[in-house]
């Protein structure tokens, strides 16, 4: 069973014809991904139990998700007994359908994302580039929306990537403002927004069927993280920076100003080949900000210096993806980074 990205989700095409501004998007407009879009967010709407059940068994891996860590209404063993399904799990399903709260977060979901064509093109477009850029053969591929219960922005389950629409209603809708804070600090609430679905659907998809960790080490982290980011700004040229690394303008032009200094604290405190996770682990964590570097700087430094250093060693060695994504030498992949 694939497994559910941190906060991060994924997706993919359909062609639209806007065939001007389309077009510049990709790298290769020969290079298409179709993709089929599924939304089970009208079924959640519904309130058919029965038929909401009925549809979520068409994908298994979703299935036992959704039931036993999403909503839990049973165990694992449950899901599989059709007394237990007719006994508990359908009825506990009809429950929290009925839900007033539950009901008003559909239609939250529904007045929020009453078309999807814009993201169905970005995803098409960076799926077209991604297979275009690793010779990926891809021609079609699967994207679904749901309702996670909080739970989860992407997960690729079944083959399928799915995003949970709760999760990108924005921080200013009611029902996130709602949200208890010690599950849903202001910090995460903030970042609840739409415009980092595609960021954080390719992020998710890159980090599952990409992502090779060269150690534990600091430097090998960020520079691990870094490819990842690399290859994200390659397919998603459309996309804007601050988006890609989950910040705000402002965010991002903070670790740009003070890219030296966060430099000279990892040099000056010894911290570039430190594995000790209590002084690394906060590099690359969600937060209000990085620890050791303030209020005012943002979390996941570690994932933008990477990609800072991944570039200055890309743009020195004219280097195509799959060349980089073969390298694994820290040192060289190091050489080239001038803060």
């Amino acid at each position: 069973m694939k497994r559910l990205q941190f906060i991060f989700l994924f997706i993919v095409l359909s062609l639209l014809g806007c065939e001007e501004t389309t077009n510049s998007f990709y790298l290769d407009k020969s290079k298409l991904v179709e993709v089929n879009c599924i939304h089970l967010n009208p079924v959640f709407l519904s309130g058919d139990a029965n038929q909401l059940h009925k549809s979520l068994r068409n994908y298994p891996e979703l299935y036992e998700n959704f039931y036993t860590r999403m909503i839990r209404a049973g165990e694992k063993d449950h899901l599989s007994n059709p007394n237990k399904i007719d006994s508990f799990t359908i009825p506990t399903l009809q429950h929290f359908l009925n839900d007033s709260s539950m009901k008003e977060i559909f239609k939250s979901i529904a007045a929020t994302f009453n078309e999807f064509d814009d993201y169905k093109e970005k995803i098409s477009v960076g799926m077209g580039n991604y297979s275009n850029i690793f010779n990926a053969g891809i021609t079609h591929a699967q994207v679904g929306t749901f309702y996670s219960n909080f739970n989860a922005t992407v997960l690729e389950n079944d083959n399928i990537i799915w995003i949970g629409l709760d999760m990108y209603l924005g921080n200013d809708n009611d029902i996130v403002k709602m949200l208890p804070p010690n599950t849903f600090p202001n910090y995460y609430k903030q970042k609840m927004d739409k415009k980092y679905i595609i960021s954080d659907l390719f992020f998710s998809f890159l980090m599952t069927h990409h992502f090779n960790p060269m150690g534990d080490e600091l430097l090998a982290r960020m520079l691990s993280y870094g490819k990842i980011t690399y290859i994200m700004d390659k397919i998603l040229p459309f996309e804007s920076d601050e988006n890609k690394f989950r910040y705000t303008k402002d965010e991002l032009n903070w670790c740009k100003e003070n890219e030296e200094y966060i430099w000279r604290f990892i040099i000056d405190e010894k911290l570039l080949y430190n594995k000790e996770p209590a002084l690394v682990d906060p590099f690359f964590q969600e937060g209000p900000y990085t620890k050791s570097f303030g209020p005012d700087s943002p979390s996941t430094i570690g994932i933008w210096l990477g990609y800072e250093m991944i570039k200055d060693y890309v743009d020195n060695n004219n280097l195509d993806i799959v060349e980089l994504m073969k390298e694994n030498n820290i040192q060289k992949l190091l050489k080239y980074y001038e803060p």
